[in-house]
């Protein structure tokens, strides 16, 4: 049987070939009617034709794929939640996305060589605002630059003036947590850190600096108790030493997995959530919804961070030139954990 080519697609449906192939590579510089762009694709699906990517490629001298480099463990939300957005993003423009994965020693070779060679045609490189010690991001980034790659960075710990960023807003976490129980009336808080191999980088810092400035903002006083998931139970006989006006009726935590650890020493120590004391977590895991009581988070767009840093990826493909710096904002995510104490 015969593979149908273009020109049969363009004869079927009427149209022009340049249109068939605007439509098939849905050039976002051209418009297209919605009828004709329905009567190209019906006309296409009826004689199963299927663009040749490599003439395509060779024509135009584009792969027609973007590449999506990372550190990020592959099976963690925050990168399927990316790759979700980046990928719906590109379809849209008819193009594919690639996986690069970044090990802690990796250069920016391996992503120069797939530029050099076609096979993407710009990457996203999403970043840990803490890297491993042997990632140098200024030369990794410096490289990608010399190399003219269009890029976009997602996170990172660097504010490169001629590249476009999208942060994680670390800070705006416990910022929006601490906001959010003032409104349920609470006025005195209490802190859960991270365990001490996370204290000091630059994510729990951010959170603790969003929590300190969200009780000033608020002209709130800070309890002064923060404790880690070891001294959980001296915090719990802290809480009980505290005159019943000043007594914290709830706690900020770092993180998802650190609020699962506090959630079951109360149950344990008969204190009940929300009932006695609220608890809220700046990130939000999948286990939050099946912890007990089910766990009010705060949510990092994660991903519309993808769809936006793709966006702009896409912008700068067609030949803008964009040096954005954007954090999105995040969101509460209201389940049982949360107690209102307003009258």
């Amino acid at each position: 049987m015969k593979t149908a080519t273009i020109k049969d697609v363009a004869k079927e449906a009427g149209v022009s070939i340049s249109v068939v192939s605007y439509v098939m590579n849905n050039n976002p510089n051209v418009s297209i009617s919605k009828e004709t762009r329905e009567k190209v694709l019906r006309a296409a699906k009826k004689l199963n034709y299927t663009p040749n990517s490599i003439a395509r490629s060779m024509r135009t001298k584009k792969s027609m794929i973007i590449g999506l480099a990372t550190f990020w463990d592959i099976s963690d939300s925050v990168f399927t939640d990316i790759l979700k957005g980046v990928d719906s993003v590109a379809g849209k423009y008819g193009y594919s996305v690639t996986y690069c994965n970044i090990t802690n020693s990796f250069n920016s070779n391996k992503i120069t060589e797939l530029y050099s060679q076609r096979q993407i045609d710009g990457v996203i490189l999403l970043l840990h605002v803490d890297p491993a010690i042997s990632f140098n991001e200024i030369e990794f980034i410096n490289n990608i630059k010399s190399s003219k790659i269009p890029a976009v960075v997602i996170n990172g710990n660097t504010e490169d003036p001629d590249i476009s960023y999208v942060y994680i807003d670390y800070y705006g976490t416990s910022y929006t947590a601490v906001n959010y129980l003032y409104k349920l009336g609470h006025r005195n808080f209490c802190y859960m850190l991270p365990d001490e191999i996370e204290l000091n980088g630059k994510q729990a810092l951010r959170r603790i600096n969003g929590y300190k400035d969200a009780l000033k903002n608020l002209k709130l006083t800070d309890s002064g108790l923060y404790f880690d998931r070891e001294a959980i139970c001296d915090a719990i006989n802290l809480l009980n030493s505290f005159s019943p006006a000043e007594r914290p009726t709830a706690v900020i935590v770092n993180k998802t997995r650190y609020a699962a650890y506090l959630l079951r020493t109360f149950g344990e120590h008969g204190i009940k959530v929300p009932d006695d004391i609220s608890v809220i977590a700046c990130n939000d895991q999948n286990i939050a919804e099946f912890l007990t009581p089910p766990l009010t988070t705060i949510k990092v767009p994660t991903y519309a961070i993808g769809q936006k840093s793709a966006d702009i990826l896409f912008e700068i493909l067609q030949g803008k030139s964009l040096n954005i710096k954007l954090k999105l904002s995040n969101e509460v995510v209201e389940r049982s954990s949360c107690k209102s104490l307003q009258a």
